[in-house]
């Protein structure tokens, strides 16, 4: 299949975000995926990343976008929850903007935080057809436990910058991560969503899978045996992940 990649301009409270798609030549629908937390570890070799899981998907004939949203590898900016919110919204609206994606339907796949803040941007109106979410905290389990703390795990084990004024003072920066989790987000989602999860994720565990399933209006569950966190790099999952997207999009 032919393809060919594109850089897509996206500005969000006038930050320039680094947006790619790989498009192929007749597109069946449109793939935006959303990554989460970074890390500063060195990367596993064998991970293409969303670069290369984007292809994969393109070659099914998805058209598929990826972006690093604000403090992230190629963008500016000052990490906050609320700002990754609106950079969701921009990135998505950005790709609807394309002609090659005019009249197709979009579905966004959020992975880790990526699936926070992807629930929260359709409750807020984000124009998508479908929504997925996979390895998702129902909840914030690490970085919502005190400010500094926060501030600490953000910018020492993600390698992501803060605002000077939310180390000196990151009580309202803090208080994000209270006030946006998936769970409270997913029961204002009337998409059709596919929640995926693994038994073995020693990041973010299982139950918080049942916890949004539970708050879901229109979601399929699916859990798999012995999976870690990172799903984008799990064949199982990217099976179903194809499947929800030919039943839901195509």
């Amino acid at each position: 299949m032919s393809l060919r990649t594109d850089r897509i301009e996206v500005s969000s409270d006038g930050i320039a975000l680094a947006c790619s798609a790989v498009i192929p030549k007749r597109p069946r629908g449109v793939v935006v995926l959303l990554h989460g937390i970074p890390t500063v570890q060195p990367p596993d070799p064998d991970d293409t990343g969303y670069p290369g899981w984007a292809e994969v998907l393109a070659g099914g004939g998805w058209l598929t976008a990826w972006a690093d949203m604000r403090a992230v590898r190629g963008s500016a900016g000052y990490f906050t929850l609320e700002g990754w919110v609106r950079d969701c919204v921009a990135i998505v609206a950005a790709v609807r903007e394309l002609r090659e994606t005019q009249g197709h339907r979009l579905a966004l796949i959020g992975s880790s935080a990526g699936g926070c803040v992807s629930a929260e941007s359709v409750r807020r109106g984000a124009s998508v057809d479908a929504l997925g979410l996979l390895a998702a905290p129902a909840a914030w389990l690490s970085f919502a436990d005190g400010g500094h703390a926060g501030v600490a795990r953000v910018t020492q084990e993600a390698g992501m910058v803060v605002a000077p004024e939310v180390v000196e003072d990151p009580t309202s920066w803090a208080a994000e991560f209270d006030s946006i989790t998936t769970r409270d987000a997913i029961s204002h989602v009337r998409v059709p969503t596919l929640i995926v999860h693994g038994t073995a994720d020693d990041v973010v565990p299982v139950e918080h899978a049942h916890l949004i399933a539970r708050e879901a209006p229109a979601a399929e569950l699916e859990i798999i045996e012995g999976a870690g966190h990172r799903l984008r790099g799990d064949e199982r999952a990217r099976r179903l992940i194809d499947s929800w997207l030919d039943r839901t999009l195509g």
